[in-house]
């Protein structure tokens, strides 16, 4: 069975202190299903382990999608979600594909998180297709101090800074996403409409730009695996 790990943000804190954030929950249940349905065996992480924070704008029925819906009659799942292993405790396995959920946390705990960066890299030697969605890209940047030439060139997207505005959210986070990616030399691209599907593919690399871009981004992590299953069983 082919094996996936699927990292989620641990961190709940918008940067005015009073507002919360966490994992983007359609990004975590609308790829989720995508695997299970191919037959994945999935293993859930954060950096902290244990019950991960939901971002609670993201469980409002604006935001609502058939694989939320489907999370919430799912014992299992649940289950999952709410006991994920840390990534001390994943670090030293091997997966077939990492998926990585959006949520405006990961900007704070993903972008320096050195276990991260050493799980990017060994996908990075072992030609393990990688798929982010959102700000889950911000886990580009835990591998660009293993290797700093990492974004150079890259193809690739992310949540910008205009979809910040319109979620008014742009005054609460560390930094831009957008701004950093493109400061690191990555070419950095974007659907016309915001919160708009858009995926970006470049060697091992997948990238969402937002949550709508999940379902998406996991399919084409999934036709990335069988390629290379194909090729190389």
């Amino acid at each position: 069975m082919k094996k996936l790990l699927m990292i989620l943000t641990s961190h709940a804190d918008l940067a005015d202190g009073t507002n919360q954030t966490g994992v983007w929950l359609s990004t975590f249940a609308d790829a989720y299903y995508e695997f299970i349905k191919a037959g994945f065996e999935v293993t859930v992480a954060s950096p902290k382990g244990g019950k991960p924070p939901v971002d609670p704008l993201s469980e409002e029925s604006d935001y609502t999608t058939e694989g939320i819906t489907t999370y919430h009659d799912d014992l299992m799942a649940k289950m999952e979600f709410g006991n994920t292993w840390s990534l001390d405790e994943v670090g030293s396995l091997v997966y077939d594909a990492v998926y990585i959920a959006d949520g405006h946390g990961a900007l704070w705990d993903m972008a320096d998180d050195a276990r991260l960066g050493k799980i990017l890299y060994s996908c990075l030697l072992n030609n393990t297709p990688v798929a982010m969605v959102g700000h889950g890209v911000a886990a580009t940047f835990a591998l660009a101090k293993l290797r700093p030439d990492a974004l150079s060139g890259l193809r690739i997207t992310a949540f910008t800074d205009t979809e910040e505005a319109l979620l008014k959210r742009h005054r609460h986070i560390p930094f831009s996403l957008t701004d950093r990616l493109k400061a690191s030399g990555a070419q950095f691209t974007h659907a016309i409409i915001p919160f708009t599907p858009h995926v970006e593919a470049d060697g091992i690399f997948i990238t969402g730009q937002n949550p709508a871009s999940a379902a998406m981004a996991a399919q084409e992590l999934m036709g990335r695996v069988e390629v290379e299953q194909l090729f190389c069983g």
